[in-house]
């Protein structure tokens, strides 16, 4: 797969970006209830990081807001980042809050952020589109701004997940599975490594659906 092509540079037009966000507003009740689930998911594992208003939190890549709205339940401040400039102007209204710190357009593989500068760091629907070196950039990254957290999502790939990816691809021709799905052991090698440890894990939906969210601490070992 093509890093440049299908990831880093497939959002910066407008209609790709409004496409991405339709799918979370006008989608399928499947995908809409999977995007409410790893919400609900993610507030449960911003809720064990005990933020205080001194506190920062980075919404990265943030595309078009769509953790938003849960992120500000929290007292901390909060900065959004993505390299796309299309997908940042409709995200616009999901961060109109007092705490919001501003929009910084960057690479999550050579960010702007100082070190130890966010106590917690958000990366959702990235890891799963990146080639493995791409993936070990943006998690060493993310471990040199995290000060102490950070919230990951990643793609499943198991016998059970292939088994159902086989089955959607006969019942829908026009199924796209995630193109860089990877095992948990793969994950969690790749986690370790980058100086990580897994305080908790979460299935969206067991076999249902690949996507799982990891609550990360930086290992002080």
């Amino acid at each position: 797969m093509s890093y440049e092509e299908q990831t880093k540079n497939a959002y910066r037009n407008k209609e790709k970006a409004a496409a991405y966000l339709s799918q979370y507003v006008e989608g399928t009740k499947w995908a809409r209830f999977t995007m409410w689930k790893q919400k609900r998911i993610i507030e449960n594992f911003l809720k064990a990081c005990e933020l205080q208003e001194e506190d920062f939190l980075l919404d990265a890549p943030c595309g078009t807001g769509y953790a938003g709205n849960i992120l500000f339940s929290h007292p901390c401040k909060v900065v959004a980042s993505d390299i796309s400039l299309e997908m940042m102007e409709l995200a616009e209204e999901e961060y109109e809050k007092s705490n919001f710190q501003g929009f910084y357009q960057a690479d999550l593989t050579q960010s702007p952020f100082r070190e130890d500068y966010f106590k917690c760091v958000l990366v959702l629907a990235l890891m799963h589109r990146l080639p493995s070196q791409i993936r070990k950039l943006i998690l060493s990254e993310v471990h040199k701004i995290s000060k102490e957290y950070a919230i990951i999502s990643f793609s499943e790939n198991s016998f059970i997940q292939q088994i159902k990816q086989s089955l959607l691809l006969k019942i829908k021709k026009s199924h796209v599975p995630a193109p860089a799905s990877i095992s948990i052991d793969t994950i969690e090698k790749e986690l370790k490594d980058s100086g990580f440890k897994v305080i908790k894990k979460k299935n969206i939906l067991k076999f249902f659906s690949a996507k799982l969210v990891y609550l990360l601490k930086k290992d002080s070992e």
